[in-house]
């Protein structure tokens, strides 16, 4: 049977799947103690290339370059309390995006 092509289609390959993981240097820490959030991004196609953001609920913290599959991000400015952090891989040409499960990370005084 002939393929036709449709005027004005386009066909866009499909993105490889990826997914992020993420773990913290120092949990629970003490108000002013430096810690590192460590990001890790798989996918069964290769590893991912680009950049992973790190969020406080909805607030970025910082961005980290991929690695080897890895991102880390270290910061010493969170306020005592439990914080939901979270590690967002963004979409690239080749892969899709997907976010870590959230972190509680605790801080205490």
């Amino acid at each position: 049977m002939p393929k036709y092509k449709i005027a004005g289609a386009t066909s866009t390959p499909e993105k490889a799947t990826s997914s992020t993981s993420l773990v913290s240097s120092l949990n629970p820490s003490t108000h002013g103690a430096s810690v590192t959030f460590t990001a890790t991004v798989t996918s069964t196609a290769s590893i991912p290339p680009g950049m992973v953001t790190f969020k406080d609920g909805t607030i970025t913290l910082g961005t980290g370059t991929l690695s080897s599959g890895k991102a880390t991000f270290s910061t010493s400015a969170l306020s005592v309390g439990t914080h939901s952090i979270t590690a967002v891989y963004g979409a690239t040409t080749n892969f899709s995006s997907s976010t870590s499960a959230v972190l509680s990370q605790v801080v205490n005084l």
